[in-house]
């Protein structure tokens, strides 16, 4: 099968900067953020710096140890002073008091951990395929591991209905359930909204609206609610009772929602 080779050249790029991560060779990743270094940065990425941490435990580990090389590149940790990095970077000036003992035989030992270099290549996949517009994952891997986590728990849903005898609900095609999944932070998504009352995805014209209660409609079934679309921007209306809970409010304090 022929391919565009411009279509081609960042994953054969992104490819070969995995393949040097790989190899403990950073150089190819800090030319590559070096290129994109603005957008990166209106992600607040962490890249750079993590490339630049492990750059300098390599030099921390080469022997003969050459000071005048670490010393030199410590000063590029001058350009991260956030809170957030400061105790990492007191840790990486710290290990150099153990440079003669050896860092493997220090409080420092973990610098040395091959964790880190697989953290460094899956924040650079994290990144670049953010910057490409593409996801981490298959899209089918996601949906079978969100499946199997869903399947116990209809298959459970099913059981009780049919144990209560009210089977019919669950064969019955214009019946819908809305059942909450538990899934893991990485597989949540909120791009849509679909309005359980009106089962409509939101847009534009049709936003979500947020009740006092919590719960969340579309802007026409919060018309809809009311008895009659003029009576809704009237500053006295009628409070409206939410479909799924008790609460009455009035519907012009309901808040929009922007996803």
């Amino acid at each position: 099968m022929q391919m565009d080779e411009t279509k081609a050249q960042p994953f054969v790029e992104l490819n070969a900067v995995l393949q040097n991560l790989a190899e403990h060779d950073v150089g190819p990743a800090l030319k590559w953020v070096t290129c994109r270094r603005e957008e990166l940065e209106a992600r607040h990425s962490s890249l750079e710096y993590k490339l630049h941490k492990m750059q300098f435990i390599e030099l921390l580990k080469r022997q003969p140890v050459d000071h005048h090389a670490i010393l030199a590149y410590a000063r590029v940790f001058q350009n991260y002073r956030s809170p957030e990095r400061a105790k990492d970077i007191q840790r990486l000036m710290g290990s150099l008091v153990f440079l003669k003992r050896g860092i493997d035989n220090s409080p420092y030992k973990d610098l040395l951990s091959a964790e880190l270099w697989v953290d460094v290549s899956e924040t650079f996949m994290k990144d670049a395929c953010a910057l490409l517009g593409l996801s981490m994952e298959s899209p089918l891997n996601v949906c079978l591991k969100i499946g199997c986590k869903a399947i116990p728990v209809l298959l459970n849903i099913k059981s009780m209905m049919l144990q209560q005898q009210v089977g019919e609900i669950w064969n019955s095609a214009k019946t819908e359930l809305p059942v909450e999944i538990e899934v893991a932070p990485d597989y949540l998504y909120h791009s849509r909204f679909t309005c359980p009352i009106l089962r409509q995805q939101a847009t534009e014209k049709n936003p979500p609206m947020r009740l006092n209660c919590g719960h969340v409609i579309s802007k026409d079934a919060l018309t809809r609610l009311g008895p009659s679309t003029n009576r809704l921007v009237v500053s006295r209306s009628p409070k409206i009772k939410c479909p799924y809970c008790p609460s009455e409010q009035n519907p012009t304090d309901a808040k929009r929602i922007f996803l």
